[in-house]
């Protein structure tokens, strides 16, 4: 197989609460040692996706992964269509 396109899709926000960035860079400096504790951050983006898909091709067929968050909520994480 080899690996092709893949795309996620979701939404995108930008989070406005110096308290929460502020939150963020001390959990971020705790694990990591990054200093950014007391800086403004200019955007703080929360990702909140919906979906995802991977193609692979090989072995004379097409595959498509398909992740979708309505899915996972029913216990399903994945699933995958093989085209021929």
């Amino acid at each position: 197989m080899t690996n092709g396109d893949a795309k996620v899709w979701g939404v995108v926000e930008d989070v406005r609460d110096p308290a929460l960035h502020q939150r963020f860079a001390v959990a971020l400096f705790e694990e990591t040692g990054l200093e950014l504790r007391g800086q403004e951050f200019g955007h703080f983006f929360a990702v909140h996706v919906t979906g995802a898909s991977a193609v692979a091709v090989g072995g004379g067929h097409l595959d498509i992964t398909v992740w979708d968050i309505t899915v996972r909520r029913e216990g399903t994480e994945e699933r995958v269509v093989r085209k021929h």
